[in-house]
């Protein structure tokens, strides 16, 4: 898979758990996913669908296969709030992933993924590009997320922000309205933030980004560039620069273990 879609929610996150989840759930499958449910209904090019659920209570695990005879069994289990979820369409490898996941412990917050193979004449489609981003847009717009992305080739709880200044989900996501946790081809800054950065006027007028797009419930979608093919690192560095004055202090540092990370390589600190 080459596209990574993410969102996190915090506490201060509009929707109930099991509802948002419904929703992600439903926008994906009738979204990014339509062609894939319709192949598996139709039993067409191998497409098979596999799903694995568990509940807050105990270790109880539930499993259900053929998406398309069990979309109810699957909104009744996700409406319940799980820790867990996990939707894959495979055929000889993984060809797209939906996923939800609860963290109590670490301050109830909840994260919700979207990851599937586009394929490299998808990512510089401009019309493919944008039907991603609307996805997003739509999905969050009733959730007033902490933050959100969406990556090329970079699969990793951790931003690259958090990777290459060594910050630790604990840390991270508690200051998420205090700090960016990070930026992307598409970011997600909330309401807090964008504020500081002059709301979406100012954001428009920065002239980092190709699309500005205020959610309804609180953030702003931020598109880098009319493409995920169009990412460039002159058009990231654009993004940094308008993004500065709300990212944590630090002189970041590659990841070896993750070479595909793409970040600038300043101290957001030096741009203010």
């Amino acid at each position: 898979m080459d596209v990574y879609m993410e969102a996190t929610l915090d506490p201060h996150g509009t929707a109930e758990r099991g509802t948002a989840a419904v929703a992600w759930f439903h926008r994906a499958l009738s979204g990014p996913f339509a062609e894939l449910v319709r192949q598996e209904e139709r039993a067409e090019y191998g497409v098979h669908t596999g799903t694995s659920i568990r509940q807050s209570e105990g270790s109880r695990r539930t499993h259900i296969n053929h998406l398309g005879r069990n979309r109810s069994r699957l909104d009744e289990e996700l409406a319940k709030s799980p820790e867990w979820a996990v939707t894959e369409f495979y055929g000889e490898d993984v060809l797209a992933r939906v996923q939800c996941s609860y963290f109590p412990v670490e301050g109830a917050w909840s994260q919700f993924v979207v990851a599937l193979q586009a394929g490299s004449s998808r990512l510089a489609d401009a019309e493919y590009c944008t039907v991603l981003v609307d996805f997003f847009a739509q999905a969050l717009d009733e959730l007033n997320p902490v933050f959100a992305r969406i990556e090329r080739d970079f699969f990793s709880d951790w931003t690259n922000v958090e990777s290459t200044l060594l910050r630790n989900l604990d840390e991270s996501l508690p200051e998420g309205r205090e700090f960016l946790r990070g930026y992307a081809w598409v970011t997600v800054c909330p309401h807090e933030l964008a504020t500081r950065l002059g709301g979406s006027a100012g954001l428009k007028a920065s002239g980092a980004f190709h699309r500005v797009v205020p959610l309804r419930q609180g953030g702003v979608l931020l598109q880098a560039s009319q493409t995920l093919a169009g990412y460039t690192d002159q058009v990231m560095e654009r993004v940094f620069v308008a993004l500065a004055p709300v990212l944590p202090e630090g002189e970041p540092h590659p990841d070896p273990a993750q070479p595909d990370l793409r970040f600038v390589p300043r101290d957001a600190a030096t741009v203010r």
